[in-house]
């Protein structure tokens, strides 16, 4: 099948495309992604809350007994173990979802996140990026190791500036070889949603003469969601200034007196504030937003990338069956 050729504005704008082709399925499975995360970190902060409390409650009054820390601090760490178990699962059926609808134009109908076979699979390829991405490194490591202790052992004279000039080298293949790896490496999640198949090396097939193309997209990428980054930190600091009067004058009040009741509870006054966590609200849930955005951004050129290979460049193009939408009962993966 011939592979259509690399659209660079549709690779490295691919997440933006589809959701402007189905916005709602973007929303839908971006509420899920927030919920599962605020939910879970709600349970460690609950884990975490008795621990709080004696801070505040002894706060320049003396120290809660080792009993009373000890029973807090173990019931946080459970739950805070708890959440990040939670967090990972999550984490992997979040992946899912959102690869099923950029590389197959598929949201399960209903719940958009399961722990199906596409999961499954996701979890094993996962598992082995890590371990060949943990042994490249070890690799580099062992390359660099290698290299300098045969120049340490010669000890010829003018080594030191050979040596410099080697590693200098050496740095420059080792960059590259680093980008063609991950690069290659790239499309094997999206790869192995669409296929509905364990595929690990098969990116470096669906990146075959692209990959130059594909870093343009990442590093366009790269500079794009930091300069989004600036705008939103400027946004946030706009809203959290509105909220935040009352702590302003709680931080004055602190360099006024030195007594640790006085400023606990000018700083309890503040944190009461509706204003302040309206603010905090609102700057949070553009952070998620955000943060949604980055992560579909950063996955839609591996998947563009993958859909590519298989002869289509856009969503609507299912590899083996229609596309699922919401409220549609979903194909079996």
């Amino acid at each position: 099948m011939s592979k259509p050729s690399y659209n660079f504005v549709d690779a490295t704008f691919y997440f933006l495309k589809v959701f402007g082709q189905r916005p709602l399925s973007v929303a839908w499975i971006g509420l899920w992604q927030v919920l599962l995360y605020a939910g879970f970190g709600a349970l460690m902060l609950y884990g975490f809350w008795p621990l709080i409390q004696l801070v505040i409650e002894y706060g320049g009054k003396g120290e809660p007994t080792d009993a009373e820390m000890a029973q807090a601090a173990l019931q946080g760490m459970g739950f805070y173990m708890l959440g990040i178990l939670g967090i990972l699962i999550s984490a992997l059926m979040i992946q899912g979802a959102w690869l099923r609808l950029l590389a197959r134009d598929q949201v399960v109908g209903g719940l958009p996140i399961r722990l199906g076979a596409d999961e499954l699979r996701l979890l094993v390829v996962n598992i082995v990026l890590w371990l060949l991405i943990m042994a490249a490194g070890v690799l580099t490591i062992v390359l660099y190791a290698v290299v300098n202790a045969g120049f340490a052992m010669g000890g010829e004279p003018g080594g030191v500036a050979v040596q410099a000039l080697v590693n200098t080298l050496l740095t420059v293949i080792v960059i590259v070889g680093w980008i063609i790896f991950l690069l290659g490496l790239a499309p094997a999640t999206a790869l192995t949603v669409r296929q509905r198949g364990i595929k690990v090396f098969d990116g470096f097939a669906a990146a075959q003469g692209v990959m130059f193309w594909m870093f343009l997209s990442y590093v366009v990428l790269f500079f794009a969601i930091l300069l989004a980054y600036v705008v939103l930190s400027v946004m946030q600091q706009a809203f959290l200034m509105i909220g935040s009067s009352e702590l302003v004058g709680a931080l004055i009040s602190f360099e006024q007196t030195s007594d640790p009741d006085l400023m606990m509870e000018a700083l309890l006054d503040a944190l009461n504030s509706p204003l302040f966590w309206a603010m905090a609200g609102i700057a949070l849930v553009l952070q998620l937003i955000f943060d949604i955005f980055v992560q579909g951004s950063w996955m839609g050129v591996g998947a563009y990338v993958a859909v590519r290979h298989d002869g289509g460049f856009a969503p609507d193009t299912p590899l083996e069956a229609p596309a699922a939408s919401v409220g549609q009962a979903p194909s079996e993966g």
